[in-house]
């Protein structure tokens, strides 16, 4: 009875010195400062090695990366959340966002200093992924490193390439941290150095133009870029010039619309040219018009899924921010916009003339009608005038008892012939259209024309 009596504060005194020599330890791990605050990336980097690709494949996969910049993160528990340099992205998350793939294990340290993630696609899924991202950060720095293995079998094909991304984070300054003075000199150097990330990124500047005192009216529309590729629930602004025929620009602005196709539901457009696209929105084409005074210009926007973007923007030709370099423009006539307007009167001109020359051949073509009718008109009323003396002298040649009457009936049938083509024949008629008026009339009451006597 007395051995486990004694041996009892022996084990006391041993469980007492591990816990002092343990407590340091955990003292210091809940003494590591926070990562949350103000921290830079690095671009990211991406390199691929491919085994198997045939042409059912597609594009090769080519390295794409993203961007570097400034990023805040903040500490949530034992994870990270950073926000910034391209998009959101979290550690207890797969950096790759390729449809269908999920989280299948992750593993985090209680110091928030070692990270783990598994993601793979479904085991139904002939799409074969499998991605390991492996974060590790020091109280200054952070690392991400993540490996992807792709196997895909489309039309026969097998498809089979690998990838290894890797990006640096870099403190700025730790949330709760005051800049120190003599650090204010390096941070005014600091930022030269992050106006030439912009270039870097293919952030473009409106198109080249000059500043006039008094520039000339509208000529010409540029819109940039012409070419855009974009994901669903981006945004983007388009940028558009007016400039006159010297390159001044103008304070015009264009009116924007979507052009009619099966996005065009799917997406909006403010005053200003800034595009954004549904996050719903399925792959496809888009049109954007711009358009001052009735003449527009067509933008073409292509909109793919996130998996597709790196493999689509290696082969369009575009930079790596998904724009093309030249602009879209349209030529604008002179005096559409409150100026002259020349143009407007060169087009009246012709159509006068037209029109001139069309009533000249109706009217030439009304007279040639006229004369015909009038000659006809004349030839009645000579036949109308012989008929009653040829009558009369037959009436004088027949003898008999009605010898005395026949003179007599003769004379009244000359005396009224004239009474009935008198009218016709001292009215007057119009040599364009053709029609009868009487004697006091002068002019033609349909166009206006000098009437002439019928005979």
């Amino acid at each position: 009875m007395g051995r486990p009596l004694l041996a009892s504060p022996a084990l006391l005194l041993a469980l007492l010195a591990s816990s002092l020599v343990a407590a340091p330890r955990t003292g210091a791990a809940q003494e590591l400062p926070t990562l949350s605050g103000a921290w830079t990336a690095s671009p990211l980097t991406e390199q691929w090695s491919v085994a198997a690709w045939g042409e059912a494949c597609g594009p090769r996969p080519q390295p794409q990366g993203a961007p570097g910049g400034a990023v805040q993160i903040q500490q949530q528990g034992s994870e990270l959340s950073i926000s910034g340099a391209g998009r959101p992205w979290s550690t207890a998350a797969c950096w790759e966002q390729m449809p269908g793939l999920a989280r299948s294990k992750h593993s985090a340290s209680g110091d928030a200093r070692s990270w783990q993630t598994r993601c793979t696609t479904p085991p139904n899924d002939p799409r074969r992924a499998v991605v390991t991202t492996t974060t590790q950060a020091t109280d200054t720095s952070i690392q991400m490193v993540e490996t992807g293995q792709y196997q895909f079998i489309i039309q026969g094909t097998t498809c089979n390439a690998s990838v290894t991304r890797t990006r640096t984070y870099t403190l700025v300054r730790r949330a709760g941290d005051a800049p120190p003075a003599a650090s204010a000199p390096a941070t005014a150097s600091a930022p030269p150095a992050a106006a030439s990330a912009p270039p870097a990124a293919s952030v473009k500047k409106p198109a080249a133009s000059r500043t006039c005192d008094a520039p000339g009216e509208p000529a010409r529309l540029e819109v940039t870029p012409s070419r855009k590729l974009m994901r669903p629930g981006e945004r983007f602004q388009f940028r558009a010039l007016v400039m006159d025929a010297e390159g001044c620009a103008l304070p015009t602005r264009p009116a924007w619309s979507i052009a009619p196709g099966p996005l065009a539901s799917a997406a909006t457009v403010d005053a200003t040219g800034a595009l954004s696209v549904g996050a719903d929105a399925g792959e496809g084409n888009l049109g954007l018009v711009a358009s001052v005074a009735g003449k527009g210009v067509t933008v073409s926007i292509e909109v793919t899924s996130p998996d597709r973007y790196d493999a689509l923007l290696a082969t369009s030709g575009l930079n790596e921010a998904g724009e093309s370099d030249e602009a879209a423009s349209v030529t604008i006539a002179t005096g559409t916009i409150g100026g002259r307007t020349t143009a407007g009167e060169d087009l009246g001109r012709q159509r006068k003339n037209l029109f001139v020359a069309i009533v000249g051949g109706v009217a030439a073509c009304l007279g040639f009608a006229g004369l015909i009718l009038l000659r006809r008109g004349r030839r009645r009323a000579g036949g109308d005038l012989d008929g009653p003396a040829s009558t009369g002298s037959a009436f004088g040649e027949r003898g008999g008892a009605g010898a005395e009457e026949a003179p007599a009936s003769a004379g009244a049938r000359l005396a009224e012939a004239p009474v009935q083509p008198a009218s016709p024949p001292r009215g007057k008629i119009c040599p364009t259209c053709g029609a009868l008026y009487p004697g006091e009339a002068m002019f033609c009451g349909k166009d206006g024309t000098q009437l002439v006597l019928v005979n």
